[in-house]
């Protein structure tokens, strides 16, 4: 009792240190989270800070240089050489080549300008200046760049000095693909809505590419409707980004500059965005969320070791404080120990006795005497009222009890607790502990006038199982009685009750039956296929294992529809064929030792499924076909063996031959001759000549007999078949060969 109890402390006082290293285990946990949270926090920020000027500043730029290439266009259009090439349809060579040469200029002044046009529609001429082979003029039929005229078809919707981006192709002969964003600069508009003369400037795309790439992050600009408006390594200018899950949720916003984290092309990136400008558009900065917490990561790992210092320091303190709180504490488990040990006279105990002794029967009383009991235990049953008992089998009770051990009685008392808070709302209940897997309600009706369903009963029988499942993780099997009008009545039902419980047989885990039901099976007859055993005995007799498996199945299949009784009786009866089988195969020397048939499953409160029953008759099925085909093997062996030693011994003997050799094994000649060429894949006769040729071949090397007197010796009836015979076999006459051996 005390190595019990010393046991026992050891584990409240290890209960006490867990706590206590537990409590500083959880604190550290929580603070360094916080910090981590924070930390992380205050860098999103900072870098949406930082992001956020940065994209406010290209905004800026764009803007200034939208303010440039307006002046420009304006200082251009204005410009008396560029307006001879506006305006006049028949201009000199001098005029031509000094008003190509301003163009060059204006477009040298800046360097983010790709191209300018200067178009007059009177001559259908574009006056081209540009840092490649297209300087010069070209007609509207032959300009390279189509996408200038499709703008000019549409200029009414694009304001003067609006950047327009676009991709096309420029060059006659080897095209190339550029990106740039249009300026239009027009003043008049003939009758039909033409443009007269224009000034277009192309900034290139790529200039602008290089301020949002001058960080190693990914910044572009997209419109209203998620259309890229910039280009990169990445992806081309124009490319709709809408389907892309952040791209949606910048769009959905449509006033806001903020940040949010996100995935893209799966990686944890921060996305940090402009609220529209003037044009629209949005500028959008991707950083990879690693980038951002690299710094707090180390910060993290510094913060663990920092707190696995303090945990260890918090580990000494708590071992030392523990031995002080433990000391009380130690009285006052030996104190509750002693209180404990009397608690097997609480009247919980002795309600739970009471109330199992009266269903086991073990205790009778009528029924004043039975409600006065009741009422002695505080128990709300009334006797006399309309009542039914459900018995609760947990499934898999083994692996239960091995898996809970000392606990499963807590187990059962949650199992009663559920199914009565399940129960109660339409019964007054008492749920007992009826040892092993089964557990007892008696349910007493609230309203003796209500009739409860089966269907209702099913129900409550599946929220419970639901239930249980749930919270404790295990599987029940329900059985209800019938209503009756008394619990008297109930109690003499109970045994009709647990035997039915028995068809979770056939049911499975998790079965719901009604004893009535299966009662009503006991008033079937049941006859026992007398020709299937013969056929299952010869089955296992010849180790045929499907048909004695197949044979089994049918026969056990049938006595589900009958009272547990057949069931038992049946099993059995195939258990003791079994094993009249194993004891005649024995007598037989059929097997050599008798395989081990395990038959503790012919015992109902130690099987739950027929699973469990099958199993070890396919196990002895198969042991007893292994058994039979290692012996009949051997037999084979023996019987060749025993073969060529007759052979050996009377191959001289004219007249041995396949009937004498089958006579002498007392076997039939057409089956003795199938079998060997079965065994052996060859013709007995041929091994008979077989070795009488080898025996010649001796003779031929070894003796001076002739060859007559050896084809006599070695069982040839005649010289001439055996002259035919050996060189058929060797390719030469029996004199060749002797010949050949002697030279």
């Amino acid at each position: 009792m005390m190595k019990q109890w010393s046991r026992e402390h050891k584990k409240v006082y290890s209960r006490i240190l867990l706590g206590s290293i537990g409590c500083v285990v959880i604190t550290l946990l929580i603070t360094s989270t916080i910090l981590y949270m924070d930390f992380t926090s205050i860098a999103l920020k900072q870098v949406y800070r930082s992001d956020s000027n940065s994209l406010n500043q290209i905004k800026t730029e764009l803007s200034n240089m939208t303010e440039t290439v307006t002046s420009l266009s304006s200082q251009i259009y204005t410009d008396p050489a560029v307006s001879k090439l506006l305006y006049y349809t028949d201009l000199n060579i001098y005029d031509t080549i000094f008003a190509q040469q301003q163009l060059d200029n204006y477009r040298a002044s800046l360097p983010f300008i790709e191209s300018i046009y200067v178009y007059n529609a009177k001559s259908n001429q574009f006056y081209i200046s540009a840092n490649n082979a297209r300087n010069g003029v070209q007609t509207k039929s032959e300009l390279d760049d189509k996408g200038i005229l499709a703008l000019f078809k549409k200029f009414k919707e694009h304001l003067p000095f609006q950047p327009i981006p676009r991709t096309y192709n420029i060059g006659s002969v080897e095209t190339t693909h550029v990106s740039s964003y249009t300026y239009l600069c027009y003043s008049i508009i003939d009758d039909n809505n033409a443009l007269n003369t224009a000034v277009v400037v192309n900034i290139s795309a790529s200039w602008l590419g290089l301020r949002l790439d001058q960080s190693e992050n990914n910044t572009f600009i997209i419109n209203q409707d998620g259309i890229l408006y910039s280009s990169n390594d990445r992806q081309a200018m124009l490319t709709d980004l809408s389907d892309k899950t952040y791209i949606q949720k910048i769009i959905q916003d449509p006033s806001h500059s903020t940040y949010f984290v996100d995935t893209v092309d799966g990686v944890k990136s921060l996305i940090t965005y402009t609220s529209p400008d003037p044009l629209g558009w949005r500028y959008v900065r991707i950083t990879p969320y690693s980038n951002i917490t690299q710094e707090i990561s180390g910060m993290k790992y510094r913060t663990l070791s920092i707190c696995l210092g303090i945990l260890l320091l918090g580990l000494l303190i708590s071992l030392t404080l523990s031995h002080r709180v433990y000391r009380p504490i130690d009285k006052f488990i030996r104190k509750f120990k002693i209180l404990e040990t009397e608690k097997r006279n609480h009247q919980h105990i002795l309600k739970q006795d009471f109330l199992r002794n009266t269903i086991l029967g073990r205790e009778t009383n009528n029924a004043e005497v039975l409600q006065q009991k009741l009422k002695y235990f505080n128990s709300e049953l009334m006797v006399n009222s309309k009542s039914l008992i459900v018995l609760i089998r947990i499934d898999q009770f083994p692996s239960v009890l091995e898996k809970y051990k000392d606990d499963i009685n807590l187990l059962k008392y949650g199992i009663m607790n559920v199914s009565t808070e399940i129960a109660s709302p339409i019964f007054q209940i008492e749920a007992i502990d009826m040892g092993d897997d089964s557990l007892i309600l008696i349910l007493n009706f609230h309203d003796p006038l209500n009739n409860m369903e089966r269907d209702s009963l099913i129900e409550m029988a599946e929220l419970m199982q639901l239930s249980i499942t749930k919270h404790l993780k295990l599987s029940i099997s329900i059985t209800f009685s019938p209503v009756k009008e008394s619990i008297e009545q109930c109690i003499l039902i109970y045994k009709q009750v647990l035997e039915a419980s028995y068809h979770r047989l056939f049911k499975g885990h998790g079965s719901i039956l009604f004893s009535d039901d299966i009662m009503d099976l006991k008033f079937k007859e049941y006859i026992f296929p007398v020709h299937k055993e013969k056929q299952f005995i010869e089955s296992l007799m010849s180790g045929n294992v499907d048909k004695a498996r197949s044979i089994y199945i049918d026969i056990v299949g049938e006595i589900s529809e009958y009272s547990f009784t057949v069931v038992q009786l049946v099993i059995s009866h195939l258990a003791l064929t079994v094993n009249n089988v194993l004891r005649a195969l024995k007598k037989n020397n059929a097997i050599l030792t008798l395989p081990e048939f395990d038959t503790t499953f012919l015992l109902p409160n130690h099987v739950e499924t027929m699973e469990e029953i099958n199993t070890p008759y396919f196990k002895i099925f198969e042991e007893i076909s292994q058994k039979l085909e290692e012996k009949r093997s051997t037999k084979q062996e023996d019987l060749i063996r025993k073969v060529h030693q007759i052979i050996e011994r009377d191959y001289s003997n004219s007249n041995l031959c396949l009937n004498s050799i089958a006579d002498e094994l007392s076997m039939s000649p057409i089956y003795f001759s199938r079998l060997y060429k079965q065994l052996t894949t060859k013709a007995l006769s041929d091994k008979i000549s077989e070795m009488r040729l080898n025996k010649a071949k001796e003779l031929l090397e070894t003796s001076d007999y002739t060859i007559v007197d050896i084809a006599e010796k070695t069982g040839f009836t005649s010289s001439s078949y055996f002259y035919r015979l050996f060189k058929n076999s060797t390719g030469i006459t029996p004199s060749d060969y002797r010949k050949k051996i002697n030279v």
